[in-house]
């Protein structure tokens, strides 16, 4: 399937930098054959189990092919497959909505009744815009909430981490609590400024405030010059509490985000979104609970007072793929599920779409295996070959411009914009990244100036260097695999 995907590759024209080029002669396919055999016994590689696939992209022409057909932990290079199945069964102008809606009548500037905060799945969502939305109430006349403040999630089920997320990754933010109802990716940012001397507290800066959960601040100010060892933990056995830890040098200035994730997504967002109405002038009169709007008798359609958009698809796939957004990946797949089934939406539905799409795409979904939709599981499997096929099936397709502009370039944007080696492979590499304990991988294409664009697939599991010194020698070994695709022009 592969090569007839390739023979039937579109007309339409190429997106810069991608130029049409001319065949691989014989002779410039074993030369490339030569560099990569040599690039791929690179010390950094050795021991690892390393699979790579690559074709001529606009005639499906086999290039390179090792261990092609192998079952490897793809990391991130997995939402591949659930950007592109969105691209195949949402409308390109989807959206992910969020919304406000009124369970009563408003008289005198008084809701007698419940408000509504409704979820619709956007990651996205951010205090700002609960801000906003309170702000829009505030002067739509309303000055008084009689009921309680309602938070619906129930756009999604409430199954919060897919299968075989690893315990030690729930406290950052790369690891989100999953629910339709998102506030700022699910995280809380926590700023650490040193104390007055070594050994004193450290001081938090902590936005949004809420008390959804509760900070326990155990870290200490370090000495002068001191490395940086702050870190987040989620005890077990206190469910609602975010613990930092560790010591932040004296005299250092305020440190990045800390990016913890928070507990309870769906309580985050409806206490941030109370304060916000206290904030604008609008009061509630009852508690912030979750429900719905089948648990009022009222509709989301027929009482909104306030609605927030995402971007559209075509934007949303740079927002997924550029950082490569965990939490965007989950919502994403259980979206999927809301195409397939309906409401509320499910990992079990999202991921047998997703089946039904590697079938259109030619692929035997059985050599796939899909626990969620980020690649952060450590039960995801894919092949090499099949990360291709879903490329060339893009490329191929009618969003190619789309998706290569949401994919990360070397040197320019993206995970890819610092990764590889600066120089001759800055914007000539258009790839998803994937980075996970033992694995390492890249899958895209190169914009070879010669031969016009190649689809690859370079995934390494069972790597042993996960230290900085080791992994540099790693992106090294990667940039000259991706680079023999650049310097084979002749043979």
């Amino acid at each position: 399937m592969l090569l007839a995907i390739g023979a039937l590759a579109a007309q339409a024209a190429l997106p810069a930098p991608f130029v049409a080029g001319r065949p691989w002669n014989d002779g410039q396919i074993a030369s490339l054959r030569a560099r990569l055999d040599r690039a791929l016994r690179l010390p950094a590689l050795r021991g690892a189990h390393v699979g790579l696939l690559a074709v001529d992209t606009q005639r499906g022409t086999p290039l390179y092919a090792r261990e092609d057909d192998a079952e490897f932990a793809p990391a991130s290079t997995f939402k591949l497959l659930a950007g592109s199945a969105a691209l195949r069964y949402l409308e390109p102008g989807f959206r992910f909505v969020t919304s406000v809606s009124a369970g009563g009548t408003i008289a005198g500037g008084t809701l007698e009744g419940n408000l509504y905060l409704h979820g619709g799945g956007d990651a996205h969502l951010s205090a700002a815009d609960l801000h906003s939305a309170a702000a829009a109430l505030y002067q739509s006349g309303i000055r008084r909430v009689e009921g309680a403040l309602i938070t619906d999630a129930s756009h999604d089920d409430a199954e919060r981490y897919p299968a075989g997320w690893s315990w030690d990754d729930l406290p950052y933010g790369y690891a989100a609590v999953v629910c339709a109802l998102e506030l700022e990716e699910g995280i809380v940012h926590v700023y650490v400024t040193p104390g007055s001397a070594a050994g004193a507290p450290v001081s938090l800066r902590v936005e949004p405030a809420s008390t959804a959960f509760v900070i326990e601040n155990r870290a200490t100010t370090g000495t002068a010059g001191s490395a940086d060892s702050t870190d987040i933990e989620r005890p077990w056995d206190s469910p609602l509490t975010i613990r930092v830890t560790g010591s932040y040098p004296a005299g250092a200035s305020e440190s990045d985000d800390l990016a913890a994730s928070v507990p309870d997504p769906q309580r985050y967002a409806g206490d941030v979104f109370r304060d916000a109405l206290n904030a604008a002038g609008v009061s509630v009169a009852g508690a912030v609970r979750e429900g719905g709007p089948s648990q009022s008798g009222t509709t989301q359609s027929g009482t909104t007072l306030w609605r927030h958009e995402s971007s559209p698809l075509p934007q949303l796939l740079a927002e997924f793929w550029l950082p490569s957004d965990n939490l965007m990946g989950e919502l994403i797949l259980k979206e999927l599920g809301i195409v397939r089934a309906g409401e509320p939406g499910t990992y079990a539905n999202g991921i047998a779409l997703e089946r039904e799409y590697l079938r259109w795409a030619g692929i035997d979904p059985a050599t796939v295996s899909i626990a969620d939709g980020s690649g952060l599981s450590v039960y995801d499997r894919i092949t090499p070959r099949d990360l291709v096929t879903i490329l060339q099936s893009d490329w191929n397709g009618p969003s190619r411009a789309s998706v290569v502009a949401a994919l990360p370039e070397t040197g320019v944007r993206g995970t890819l914009q610092t990764l590889l080696p600066a120089g001759v492979l800055d914007g000539k590499v258009f790839a998803k990244t994937g980075s996970m304990r033992h694995t390492r991988a890249l899958a895209g294409f190169v914009a070879t100036p010669a031969h016009g664009p190649v689809t690859f697939s370079l995934l390494v599991n069972d790597w042993l260097g996960d230290d900085g010194a080791n992994n540099s020698a790693l992106t090294r070994a990667q940039g000259a695999i991706l680079a023999a695709f650049l310097e084979a022009d002749s043979p």
